[in-house]
């Protein structure tokens, strides 16, 4: 995606170094505009340097030439603001076109996104606070500012967002929302079936392929609902809705009580096949441990949810083994009557825990190996095949 990479003067321009380089390292095209002010804080050559283009800065000809702020304007597909001083942001609620990072704001008809960063009181200023809302009103995604110390060494808030947030809010505002009003049930992680308050059976299961289908899910405009085991550690968006249970039988719980309203479930969750029948409410000591321990098997989650919403919601499973991945796949699809199964390959070097891995989509028309071994990449493939899936019904 081709981006233009506003900078105001501020401290935080520093920051807005790293954010130019994550978004290079992500394959974007990056241009940067620099305000006078900015260059007295981080030079334009540190900038050509990172994007690979020349810098436009206030001594730029606005009026023509490949910098020009029409041709600029015309050629980014979406704009980032980083930082925003409260002169910028005031600048660009009145249409004060006086320099020329204002000039291509004003000529760009694209989603663009400002990162205020400013003093405390300037920020809760009665003006700054009039001139955000009518940014917010013409479509502009605003991004922070977050709370902390500032260069002053005041406290509060008007720190800059950090350039991973920044990047979040990108992908948020430039995924296409092909997913918008899907109603999906999404299950990570492992679950813990104790046998005393300190002893338990679990799985390496991390819930990393569980929490990257909700949070690509989500980012593609679909409603979800994500239920994990007690561990998982993932970072999680902020428009996904969470629940977090232990055991298998309170995920199954879980899941009950938010699928009738669902259009697709995703079972991801690493699910203990057994339970003990009799967990401890005490610690048993070393010496009075037995040998052996009485299992019962736990409920098959997605078999159940299979065997209830079969041929009325969408049902995606997921099989993690050793050897055999597809075909021990495919028995699993049609004994438990799912619409697709995601076949894993586990072992030392990838699958539990790590973010690379071999995979396969099996469905009833066969196997498709998923191209990459990127987990992200998984999520994403998975989703096209859903979005297919639900225009096709």
């Amino acid at each position: 995606m081709r981006i233009v990479v506003g900078v105001a003067g501020g401290i935080a321009a520093y920051k807005t170094c790293e954010l130019v380089s994550r978004l290079v390292q992500a394959g974007h095209e990056v241009r940067v505009i620099m305000t006078s002010a900015a260059t007295a804080f981080v030079g334009p050559l540190t900038f050509e340097a990172l994007s690979g283009h020349p810098v436009s800065t206030q001594a730029t000809d606005v009026s023509e030439g490949p910098l020009s702020h029409i041709t600029l304007a015309h050629w980014a597909e979406a704009m980032v603001v980083a930082p925003a001083t409260a002169g910028l942001i005031a600048r660009f609620a009145t249409g004060r076109a006086e320099d020329m990072l204002s000039l291509v704001y004003l000529g760009f008809r694209g989603p663009v996104l400002v990162a205020p960063a400013m003093e405390p009181d300037m920020w809760t200023h009665p003006r700054t606070e009039m001139n955000v809302g009518i940014l917010r009103s013409d479509g502009v995604h605003i991004v922070g500012p977050r709370e902390g110390r500032m260069a002053s060494g005041r406290e509060g808030i008007g720190r800059m967002a950090e350039p991973w947030e920044l990047m979040e809010a990108l992908e948020d505002v430039i995924t296409p929302q092909d997913l918008a009003h899907v109603r999906m049930v999404v299950t990570a992680g492992s679950t813990w079936e104790h046998f005393d308050p300190v002893r338990l059976l679990t799985n390496p299961s991390t819930g990393l392929m569980g929490v990257l289908i909700a949070n690509a899910a989500a980012r593609r405009g679909a409603h979800v609902h994500l239920i994990t085991g007690p561990a998982v550690q993932v970072p999680v968006h902020h428009l996904v809705t969470r629940s977090t249970v232990t055991s298998a039988v309170e995920m199954l719980q879980a899941v009950e009580k938010v699928m009738e309203a669902a259009d697709v479930f995703v079972g991801a969750a690493a699910v203990s096949d057994f339970r003990p029948v009799e967990s401890l409410t005490h610690k048993m000591h070393k010496e009075s441990l037995p040998l052996t321990w009485k299992m019962q098997t736990n409920p098959d989650i997605i078999a159940m949810v299979a065997q209830k919403y079969h041929g009325h919601k969408l049902i995606v499973g997921f099989a993690a083994e050793t050897q055999a991945p597809v075909e021990q796949a495919a028995l699993k699809l049609r004994k438990k009557g799912l619409d697709a199964i995601v076949a894993n390959l586990v072992g030392h070097q990838e699958g539990f825990g790590s973010g690379q891995h071999h995979s396969w989509l099996v469905t009833a028309q066969g196997a498709h190996p998923i191209p990459g071994d990127d987990k992200a990449c998984t999520a994403n493939v998975l989703l096209d095949w859903i979005e297919r899936k639900l225009k096709e019904s």
